[in-house]
Formats: C-alpha cells, sequence, structure tokens
C-alpha cells in the first residue's frame, strides 16, 4: 500500500464502509484506489469483501495473491470459496445423476407399459 497519507485515509473509509454494510459506496472507492494503484494489496483484498459474488470475490484474491503470494488472509478466504464452490458442484453433480436415473426409469416403464399393452391386444 502506497505511504501517501490521502490515499491511506481513502482506504480507511472505505474499510468503515465496508464494515457498515455500504459496500456499494465502499466499491466505489476502492475502485478508485485500485484504478490508482492497480498492485494496492489491502485495495484487493477489502474490494473481494465488498463486491457481490463469489465470482467476483475470488478475481480480487487472486490479485491480492499476484500482488503478495504469501498473503495469508487471501489464501484462507479463496480455500474457503473454492471449497464451498467445489461442494455446490458436487451437489449439483449427484442432483443431475438422480435426474438422469429418474428419466431413465421413467421411459423404462413407458416402454414395458407400451409393450403389455401392444401383446394384451394382439393376442388372439
Amino acid at each position: 500500500m502506497s505511504q501517501d497519507p490521502q490515499r491511506v485515509d481513502r482506504l480507511l473509509d472505505a474499510i468503515e464502509m465496508v464494515k457498515a454494510d455500504r459496500r456499494e459506496e465502499a466499491r466505489h472507492l476502492l475502485r478508485e484506489l485500485i484504478r490508482e494503484n492497480g498492485d494496492s494489496e489491502h485495495a484487493w483484498l477489502w474490494m473481494s469483501v465488498a463486491v457481490d459474488s463469489l465470482d467476483q470475490s475470488i478475481v480480487c484474491l487472486d490479485n491480492v495473491l499476484r500482488v503478495n503470494p504469501d498473503n495469508l488472509e487471501a489464501v484462507s478466504a479463496l480455500y474457503r470459496l473454492r471449497e464451498s464452490h467445489m461442494l455446490v458442484e458436487k451437489q449439483r453433480a449427484s442432483l443431475k445423476t438422480m435426474r438422469d436415473l429418474s428419466f431413465t426409469i421413467m421411459w423404462t416403464l413407458i416402454i414395458m407399459t407400451l409393450f403389455g399393452v401392444l401383446l394384451t391386444y394382439s393376442l388372439p
């Protein structure tokens, strides 16, 4: 983070906005700070909290780690986000398997029923 007192004050203001759940205002201020210095580790870290989606948080945390690969807060947060994302994907795959299985069973029953009807009406 730059030692410019004005930048530090603006970053602290953005942090207070995030803590006060004024995330839109915080995002605006953090975007300005990042535009001025794309390597602002702290601005990227707080932007990861201020954004609206998990994907945006992941992008911000990736930027923190680009600037400082040893940032443990970013590593930990990124791990938790990706872990929950992987769990959702695992559940989605399980539901897809169940859906596919139920379609297979349904069509098997329909074919068996049609075959039974054909046999019933085709016998002399």
